[in-house]
């Protein structure tokens, strides 16, 4: 039996002294006075920052659209057109959340408050601030060449003049008369001209006049027949008028 109790008392020792060690190693883990920030968003970090440069954030302090809630959350709905926010501090008791853009997403951003006080709950907000910085623009200058071909066409044009025809006619006309014994001649010489322009090209329907089939010429010689008739007989008359003298 006396067996049983030292057995019994060794196991309660080992038990207790295990459960010591394991809660030396807990507390060992965790530095004494470790804030804890209470937000999976933020960074807990003990002490005082008034400024973004004290926080290691860059930019400068900036206003921002904000509500807060008990002193204790805040909410930011809205940040300065042409900013980008670099970080926010929220201060209360010992120490600091640092809340960073990349955890915190897109706005808004709600419930933020300082690190947990002993009770468990976040401590009553001393003062808090955000840093920002003016955003980079970046402007893209895009080049368009644009190339103008000009074709100039050269017209040639080419005139023929074809010079009329003139035709010119001279008819001359000799008549002679001879008597018995007594020589008369008579020689009447009349020219006629006649000059016309004419197309280079005559249709063969108008070469030809009345019914002779004859080309047409424009020469009308009915005054020169009459003139040949009258002085043919003349000369018959002469001769006739010698022969009767003769004869008396």
């Amino acid at each position: 039996m006396e067996r049983n109790v030292r057995r019994a008392l060794i196991a309660l020792a080992v038990s207790f002294g295990v459960s010591l060690s394991s809660a030396s190693i807990a507390i060992a883990a965790q530095p004494p006075g470790a804030p804890q920030s209470g937000d999976p968003r933020a960074t807990a970090v003990a002490g005082n920052v008034t400024t973004c440069a004290q926080a290691g954030l860059a930019g400068v302090t900036i206003q921002v659209t904000s509500n807060v809630t008990g002193n204790t959350y805040i909410d930011i709905t809205a940040i300065p057109a042409g900013y980008e926010v670099t970080g926010v501090i929220v201060k209360g008791g010992p120490a600091y959340n640092k809340y960073l853009p990349g955890a915190l997403g897109s706005l808004p951003w709600n419930d933020l408050h300082s690190p947990l006080v002993p009770s468990g709950k976040p401590a009553e907000i001393s003062h808090w601030f955000v840093c920002g910085k003016k955003k980079t623009t970046t402007t893209t200058t895009t080049t368009t060449t644009k190339t103008t071909t000009k074709t100039t066409t050269t017209k040639t044009t080419t005139k023929t003049t074809t010079p009329p025809t003139s035709t010119s006619t001279s008819t001359s006309t000799s008549t002679t008369s001879t008597s018995t014994g007594s020589s008369s001649s008579s020689s009447s010489s009349t020219p006629v001209t006649t000059s016309s322009s004419v197309p280079a090209v005559v249709e063969a329907s108008d070469n030809t006049s009345g019914k002779s089939g004859l080309a047409y010429t424009g020469f009308s010689g009915g005054a020169y027949v009459l003139l040949g008739a009258l002085l043919l007989i003349g000369g018959v008359a002469a001769l006739m008028l010698a022969r009767a003298r003769r004869r008396s």
